[in-house]
């Protein structure tokens, strides 16, 4: 989950000894708007509230995706079944009118460091790509941290421990964060938002070459692009200190004018293990296509054309990609 990182408003309260209810109640007299965050072993919840009414109630069991409610009820039920450690933020009206209404992220999976890209630099590739979302800054050995948010890749605000309110749009803790960041390693953790899903009955009537939204067609996907780089890979690696899945990904670096999406700081795709991953708001088809021809780049390159096409041609699963317009060979 996502929490503000201003100081608590209240912390190390337990919820086994509260009415989460009645507290909800007092806080929206004493403090107007804000949060209130629980956590016990693995599991995490969120209610957001104003002075009036309870705006969102968010449940993270771990390892599963986080179920929101626009009611208290299902957050009960889940401190019904254990106790859980409450903090409370205060909020001010423009930060949870924005906190409240935060639309579901995927974290990227690889941590950035400040010595590899300073922030400055990470903010201006975030800028060039219109990103909407958010990044997650830590400073090492410190308690210092601070949320950056973004849309269409422009800053419209933050939250820091230093700071208060849990929006800062102004310059100052910003700065205040630079200068921190000058003298202590960062660590940036990036996170965009998600597209909201399109409704069953609307996905018919797109005509997206990726509106298909079936998980069995993701997941086919996804095993073709497996295969087909499994097959590049084994033929790079006739050549030696042919290192072919850092080729490959240099070569995306390299192609992000074209390829903007492959842009591992974006988290929208990411191949390790063997293993391809997608966001869940990912032009699947359109990645698909620009890691073949990646590929193919990287073959060209390396003078392996025959060999790769030979192989290719004996590969039963390569209409997975060819159905959806993909030109395997190149």
């Amino acid at each position: 989950m996502l929490v503000p990182r201003e100081k608590p408003y209240m912390q190390g309260l337990n919820s086994y000894y509260l009415d989460i209810a009645r507290f909800v109640e007092h806080l929206q007299g004493e403090i107007g708007s804000g949060c209130i965050y629980g956590r016990s072993s693995g599991d995490e919840i969120l209610v957001y509230f104003d002075e009036s009414e309870v705006l969102r109630g968010i449940i993270q069991n771990s390892g599963e995706r986080a179920r929101v409610s626009p009611e208290l009820k299902p957050v009960l039920a889940a401190l019904g079944r254990k106790s859980f450690n409450i903090e409370v933020y205060h909020l001010d009206a423009n930060a949870i009118f924005f906190w409240g209404q935060l639309p579901p992220f995927k974290r990227a999976r690889a941590t950035l460091r400040s010595s590899d890209i300073p922030l400055p630099e990470l903010i201006f590739r975030l800028k060039q790509k219109r990103f909407s979302g958010f990044v997650d800054i830590r400073l090492a050995g410190r308690e210092d941290s601070a949320v950056l948010f973004f849309h269409n890749g422009r800053r419209v605000g933050g939250s820091y421990s230093w700071g208060r309110g849990g929006l800062n749009a102004s310059n100052e803790d910003y700065n205040q964060l630079l200068a921190r960041l000058q003298a202590h390693r960062g660590l940036f953790a990036v996170g965009h938002f998600l597209a909201e899903r399109a409704r069953p009955e609307a996905k018919k009537e797109t005509t997206s070459d990726d509106s298909d939204a079936n998980e069995e067609l993701f997941s086919n996907l996804a095993t073709a692009l497996e295969e087909f780089l499994d097959i590049y890979i084994q033929v790079m690696a006739r050549k030696k200190k042919a290192e072919p899945v850092l080729r490959l990904k240099q070569t995306f670096l390299d192609r992000l004018d074209d390829y903007p999406f492959l842009d591992p700081f974006l988290g929208i795709f990411d191949y390790a293990d063997g293993s391809v991953r997608f966001a869940d708001d990912a032009p699947r088809n359109r990645i698909a296509d620009a890691v073949v021809d990646c590929a193919w780049q990287v073959i060209d390159s390396a003078g392996l054309q025959k060999k790769f096409r030979s192989e290719l041609s004996r590969w039963s699963y390569r209409t997975a990609l060819e159905e959806r317009g993909i030109r395997v060979d190149r």
